[in-house]
């Protein structure tokens, strides 16, 4: 069926005449005032922030993730009271006996408790691969003109911030040891210390071979864990290195120089 086209003012495509461009989505109606949230296109609402889309922070609203936090905190705190324990015994100040009957319990307590943490990262992965499909979805059905501009915006926006949500409390479990970024080379020589003192010495400390074995196959499981912890360490520094060097050669003022440096200090203190 022919309809009217008009020709859009902000991409110049020659599109049907409607509210919005069927192409870049922003309205061809020239409305009196400012156009309420709903009404923007996607791709303007993209735009409308003064920081570049790189230098956004998501952040978990208050009273978000609770569950995921203290799920994290529990784990931490055995992890943090088994790492104490390994000390004190390398140290000689624990007899094997009594150091591995807490050892086996603490053992125990963080297997159960890392259970419920996999099972809610499990969740909420398939939760974001969920929504992540719906929209890929969602935009080809727009694009071929099965989904009106505003049902596609609506929904988008929608899932847009689910995702906003969910993303941020994945990653508040994805940190099982509740190390800040920054303290995480240190954190994992320590324990990779206590990893090679127990292979070493932990026979001649009276434990059996079974015991050691044990322990350091534990160790290597937090050592891997810590892995991924360590790369987005990496990057951070990477990119602290980039803005000093941008400032220097002045492509970068004073006052964004602080903010781009604020911005990654932040992250590695979480």
């Amino acid at each position: 069926m022919w309809s009217e086209k008009i020709v859009c003012p902000h991409c110049g495509m020659l599109t049907n005449k409607a509210t919005f461009c069927k192409f870049c989505g922003k309205p061809l109606e020239e409305k009196g005032g400012e156009e309420s949230q709903e009404e923007k296109s996607v791709e303007e609402r993209e735009e409308e922030p003064t920081k570049p889309e790189e230098e956004k922070e998501v952040k978990v609203p208050p009273g978000e993730a609770s569950e995921e936090r203290k799920i994290v905190e529990q784990l931490a705190n055995v992890y943090n009271w088994r790492n104490k324990l390994i000390e004190l015994f390398l140290n000689r100040e624990a007899s094997p006996e009594v150091f591995i009957d807490v050892y086996r319990e603490y053992r125990q307590r963080i297997q159960a408790v890392n259970e419920k943490r996999l099972e809610m990262i499990k969740s909420l992965e398939e939760r974001i691969a969920e929504l992540s499909a719906e929209l890929e979805q969602l935009k080809i059905r727009h694009e071929v003109g099965e989904v009106p501009d505003r049902q596609y915006i609506t929904r988008k926006l929608e899932i847009d911030r689910e995702l906003s949500r969910l993303k941020p409390r994945l990653n508040i479990l994805h940190n099982a040891f509740d190390v800040k970024l920054a303290d995480l080379p240190e954190y994992e020589a320590k324990i990779r210390s206590f990893r090679d003192r127990i292979a070493n010495e932990g026979v001649s400390l009276g434990l059996s071979q079974e015991d050691v074995d044990m322990i350091v196959s534990d160790i290597d499981e937090m050592l891997e864990s810590l892995k991924g912890l360590l790369e987005l360490h990496k990057k951070l520094k990477k990119e602290l290195e980039k803005i000093e060097l941008r400032y220097r050669v002045g492509e970068l003022t004073d006052e964004e120089y602080k903010a781009l440096r604020q911005k990654v200090e932040r992250q590695m203190e979480i």
